[in-house]
């Protein structure tokens, strides 16, 4: 099955975790930053200054953060390499595309994990249904999240009997 890499390539992104994400002051972040507004510590090239010395500086969250390949994959793929830095249009699109795509990253790699697992052979096949449609589409769907949601619970109850 051909999958979009699911791990965070930051050399490949515009930085849009760093810009389309909101930090609030606290045990994880050093300051407050709305969505949409650049963290002041990316520079032009999408890398952060601070990035060797995120946990002393107070920016313990961007270190748990995985973006889980979608960002390089909205800046490659969608638009083709092209930065909100250089063509400000485009960051209202590619923050939408972000965070249209991160969840659904995400479930693939859930999706992956239960493959793990020996399933029988109607949540197998589910799983893999469920994945090639996740890697197919660019924003969820009320449809798929539903199919995604039934599969879950199918297999907690397989898992506890």
């Amino acid at each position: 099955m051909d999958l979009p890499d699911l791990t965070s390539d930051c050399a490949n992104c515009a930085g849009l975790c760093c810009v389309g994400l909101s930090f609030q002051k606290g045990d994880d972040f050093a300051i407050d930053k709305a969505s949409g507004t650049p963290c002041p510590n990316l520079d032009r090239t999408h890398r952060c200054k601070i990035h060797t010395t995120l946990h002393k500086d107070g920016f313990e969250g961007c270190i748990k953060f995985d973006c889980a390949g979608a960002g390089q994959r909205v800046t490659q793929m969608r638009f083709n390499g092209e930065s909100w830095q250089d063509s400000p249009e485009l960051l209202f699109a590619m923050m939408r595309d972000f965070e249209n795509l991160r969840p659904l990253h995400e479930r693939m790699i859930q999706l992956k994990e239960a493959g793990l697992n020996t399933l029988s052979e109607p949540l197998e096949t589910e799983r893999l249904a469920l994945i090639a449609r996740s890697a197919r589409v660019w924003a969820d769907s009320d449809t798929l999240k539903a199919r995604y949601d039934r599969f879950l619970t199918d297999l907690a109850q397989t898992a506890s009997s």
